[in-house]
């Protein structure tokens, strides 16, 4: 008889693993793959917030010792861009995968947790309509164990989710794919030419972007729209390399290399949010919660998440846990709208090229801008409207007519967000009366 059983033993399942034995509980967290081993569809940044999580981990050292610091990101629309840097001494890492999950599957055993891997999980065992633990299989024998709590945190095709009945809501399709592999890091990155550590760039209807990861490499990767990506399955190592080649930015990273990786991609991604908890369960990390891949906010999000669920599980009662999913809500609801505005088809509006243009010239808005991956501020508040209404004016004056519709639409996306919010906000009001 376990406190707690743990599907899934990536960022979300090791990490939950360690808080909850440190509190006393005794965890079984298992995992279908060999570990520790990669995360083939997963790139892998990590925002200020999330670093803070694993130092309280006890494995923020380690990663660094590897892992380069970015501490400064160059955000770009079209022509335009501007360079964010973060306070001094906060900064994101983008660690490789297996290296940060071995890290935090070793805290979780140091902890005091049972890791099982190359174990699978097939069935949540249910009484009187309440899950009471989970059916295994390793090496062809099934096992079943029972749990007061079963978490999974088994990934966006979760089967705790399928078996919980987890519904889903504010869902939609990815109208992008990604793709990426890793380069060795050429002498020019540590040039003057590169005076940022981190690139995201949005130029026509192209979405690129470069991660520093670990012992000098580069992460690079492209979004094209979905459509488009099924043309490259036929040689994606070589779709990849024409795409990124066109980026005036990234080519010189290119020029006479080739990738130290296979190339990787994922072509059928649906973001979501599902209810995260019921009675004997809950949901962590993508099982509960899938968001664009643009924002790079996937292991910040889930790291944060499992702080505050092992705090919720102490408490030992189901309204504890509900509270605890209906506050993840409200915190995530940000960065899901964000990333749904970010990783739409089609070119930035004029508008947005001209904001970028302001925040290049103003260290206030660019203070402002370093809310957004620090967890501060919404990406909705980050410009004030003043800045936005002179871009407009100016545009105006110019002839630039169109900035004005794309205001109009624009506000609209924020009224729906800001209405969803009111009504998560209105929820979680109710769970905490």
């Amino acid at each position: 008889m376990f406190d707690v059983v743990v599907v899934g033993a990536r960022c979300a399942g090791a990490s939950l693993a360690t808080f909850l034995t440190r509190a006393g509980a005794r965890v079984l967290v298992v995992d279908r793959d060999r570990l520790p081993s990669d995360q083939v569809l997963s790139t892998h940044t990590i925002h200020p917030p999330g670093i803070d999580v694993l130092d309280d981990l006890g494995v923020g050292d380690a990663v660094r010792s590897a892992c380069p610091a970015s501490s400064r990101i160059r955000l770009r629309k079209n022509d335009a861009h501007a360079d964010v840097a973060f306070d001094a001494g906060r900064a994101e890492y983008c660690p490789r995968r297996e290296r940060l999950d071995g890290l935090l599957q070793d805290a979780a055993v140091g902890a005091g947790a049972e890791l099982r891997d190359r174990t699978r999980a097939t069935r949540v065992l249910f009484e009187g309509g309440r899950a009471v633990g989970v059916r295994l299989e390793r090496a062809g024998r099934s096992e079943d164990v029972a749990a007061r709590l079963v978490v999974g945190a088994d990934g966006r095709r979760s089967l705790v989710a399928e078996q919980v009945g987890a519904e889903e809501y504010l869902a939609y399709d990815a109208p992008r794919a990604m793709y990426w592999a890793y380069w060795n890091a050429p002498e020019t990155w540590r040039s003057d030419r590169f005076p940022f550590d981190l690139y995201l760039a949005h130029v026509g209807d192209d979405i690129r972007t470069v991660f520093q990861t670990d012992h000098g490499q580069l992460l690079i990767g492209s979004l094209p729209a979905v459509e488009t990506a099924r043309g490259w399955r036929a040689d994606a190592a070589a779709a990849l390399r024409r795409d990124l080649a066109e980026d005036d930015v990234i080519a010189p990273l290119l020029d006479g290399a080739e990738p130290d990786s296979t190339v990787r991609g994922t072509l059928s991604e649906r973001y979501f949010f599902r209810r995260a908890a019921g009675p004997g369960w809950a949901l962590a990390g993508d099982a509960g919660h899938h968001k664009e891949f643009v924002v790079g906010d996937g292991i910040t999000e889930a790291l944060l998440q499992v702080r505050s669920l092992a705090v919720a599980i102490a408490e030992d009662a189901d309204d504890a846990l509900v509270r605890w999913w209906r506050r993840r809500d409200v915190d995530a609801l940000p960065a899901y709208y964000w990333g749904r505005d970010e990783g739409a088809l089609g070119a930035p509006a004029e508008l947005e090229t001209i904001v970028v243009g302001k925040v290049a010239r103003d260290e206030r808005l660019q203070r402002r801008m370093v809310g957004l991956p620090e967890h501060r501020c919404s990406p909705y508040d980050a410009v004030p409207i003043g800045t936005v209404l002179s871009a407009i004016g100016g545009a105006l004056v110019r002839g630039r007519l169109g900035v004005v519709p794309e205001f109009l639409r624009q506000a609209g996306r924020v009224r729906e967000y800001r209405r969803v919010l009111r009504e998560r906000t209105r929820l979680l009001a109710e769970v905490t009366a």
